[in-house]
């Protein structure tokens, strides 16, 4: 009897492993994928504000967009570098 429940410990314990993995590999895609777009929609809601408020078109959005696409890559390699 209890050679029987061992037995169906070590299976439940498998598949909860084998259940644990693909969800962190979600969760560390769906962070990267956050890292990288967020910044970006910050820095063009910011660029926008910034030319609705001084009467310039394009120029700060373009500015912010620039920043904000730096900022995204440099989150994204920042997180590599915690993965390793």
């Amino acid at each position: 009897m209890k050679k029987r429940i061992e037995e169906i410990k070590s299976k439940v314990e498998k598949i909860q492993k084998k259940k644990q993995i693909p969800k962190q590999n979600f969760n560390i895609g769906f962070k990267i994928s956050l890292d990288l777009i967020s910044p970006i929609i910050a820095g063009i809601l910011i660029g926008i504000g910034f030319d609705n408020f001084f009467s310039t078109k394009p120029i700060f959005f373009l500015i912010f967009l620039l920043l904000g696409i730096t900022a995204g890559f440099y989150n994204i390699i920042k997180s590599m570098n915690k993965l390793k």
